[in-house]
């Protein structure tokens, strides 16, 4: 028997790739539907900052900065077999904490989740990371 004070809730990524409109009959059901709009850039390195315990502030909103252009680039190229969230920018700051060198990191982390495909790789580097990086 369900406790009275059980409060059920469900999540989901509408736009990532895999991901399923929930059924009609499921949102029918729902007492309250809260869509939530992806942090700014400012919340986002607060939260990775405070999962990664890197302080580098100014290196994390280079970072950020990346990969918000890392998606505007896959979104107006159609590249969707890999992706780039926060969960990415979360890796690449705690593999930047341990080499010490940002582009370095984005090809152990960024590049290898952003798409399987070896030319949507290289394009995402040459437009995305390194005029940010080596400009």
């Amino acid at each position: 028997e369900r406790h009275p004070d059980t409060v059920v809730v469900i999540t989901t990524n509408v736009d990532y790739e895999g991901c399923r409109a929930l059924n009609q009959s499921v949102l029918s059901r729902m007492d309250l539907i809260i869509d939530m709009e992806e942090p700014d850039t400012d919340i986002l390195i607060e939260r990775v900052s405070g999962i990664t315990g890197c302080k580098e502030k100014s290196k994390m909103e280079i970072m950020a900065k990346i990969i918000n252009l890392i998606q505007e680039r896959c979104h107006m190229n159609m590249i969707d077999d890999g992706c780039c969230g926060v969960r990415e920018f979360i890796s690449w700051v705690q593999s930047y904490m341990i080499c010490g060198d940002i582009m370095e990191a984005a090809k152990y982390t960024i590049l290898p989740s952003v798409s399987a495909d070896s030319e949507n790789r290289e394009d995402i580097l040459t437009t995305c990371i390194e005029p940010i990086l080596n400009p």
